[in-house]
């Protein structure tokens, strides 16, 4: 009884933090994928590290929208 009982109460909690862990992989991932495209295009047309900025900056910015987005979504139904 106890252990499924722990085992409930384990669930529920992943279960908040998933958007909060969500916004942890969305923001490196966008910074990563678009930082790589930079270096790609570096790469491609002789401009280095011009697009490599440009495409880590732009991760960062997305990323960014994205958690703004993510919390007020979270804050909007906590208020609910």
């Amino acid at each position: 009884m106890r252990k499924e009982k722990t085992q409930l109460e384990i669930a529920k909690a992943f279960q908040k933090a998933a958007p909060y862990l969500s916004i942890v992989y969305t923001f490196f991932g966008s910074i990563i994928i678009f930082g790589y495209l930079g270096y790609w295009l570096d790469g491609k047309w002789n401009k280095s590290p011009l697009f490599l900025i440009i495409g880590v900056f732009l991760g960062f910015a997305l990323g960014m929208y994205n958690m703004i987005r993510v919390i007020t979504e979270l804050e909007r139904k906590d208020k609910e």
